[in-house]
């Protein structure tokens, strides 16, 4: 059964002193194939993060490994291969399962900077989630929550990809909640449902980048092709 996660001032502060960067993060969800099959996951809150935490990561060209608790092979073999690479942070989301525990403890072997996403990770109950949470932290782990998490990959991704003609589109799709693939680049955003939250949203992250857009711009120029070439000037 799935229950109301633990606020913050639950758990213990985090003792991890290195900082989050997007172009070192992998993102490892575990479990998703039997969350799924859950008669409450639809329309859940852990749902709602995972989905978000994904489209995030698929933004800003985060790797992604699912990793399935009855076939688990491949999953770790991925992860394996993206441990080995220098200064890699695992961030970790889905079901908390004794495997999911063991493979944290082996991914400490590998590597220093592991993180979980306290509010994407479910336990047995929620008195298990925050004496988990707090083991792990005492351990040296990092653990942070879905937004604060999106919002330090997004301030850390290079200024090449947010600005190139890929980043900016997924960028959108995110917004949209859309497959970049499903924008046609001559309609108006706000004919696929874009409000202004999301326009604030694009353009701060633009902007923070270098880019030299207003709000008036986006409402002029409010189709997928022109916002790329005004972002380009």
């Amino acid at each position: 059964m799935f229950y109301p996660f633990p606020k913050k001032i639950q758990y213990q502060p985090t003792q991890a002193k290195w900082s989050v960067q997007s172009t070192h993060s992998v993102l490892l969800i575990v479990g998703l194939d039997e969350l799924k099959q859950h008669i409450e996951w639809n329309g859940s809150r852990l749902a709602k993060q995972i989905d978000q935490l994904c489209k995030k990561a698929q933004a800003l060209d985060i790797p992604i490994i699912f990793l399935s608790q009855s076939e688990p092979q491949h999953g770790m073999i991925q992860l394996g291969q993206y441990l080995s690479v220098a200064h890699a942070q695992l961030m970790v989301a889905g079901k908390m399962s004794p495997m999911m525990k063991q493979m944290i403890q082996h991914a400490l072997s590998m590597i220093e900077q592991i993180c979980v996403v306290d509010d994407a990770v479910l336990m047995t109950t929620a008195e298990q989630h925050i004496q988990s949470v707090d083991v792990w932290t005492g351990q040296g782990i990092h653990h942070i929550n879905t937004a604060t998490l999106g919002r330090l990959w997004s301030l850390s991704a290079p200024k090449e990809l947010i600005l190139s003609d890929r980043g900016i589109l997924l960028a959108v799709a995110e917004q949209l909640d859309l497959a970049p693939l499903d924008i046609n680049p001559a309609v108006d955003l706000r004919d696929y449902g874009l409000d202004s939250v999301a326009i604030v949203t694009l353009i701060a992250l633009w902007r923070v980048n270098g880019a030299n857009i207003t709000y008036e711009d986006f409402l002029t120029y409010c189709t997928l092709e022109k916002i790329v070439k005004t972002l380009k000037k």
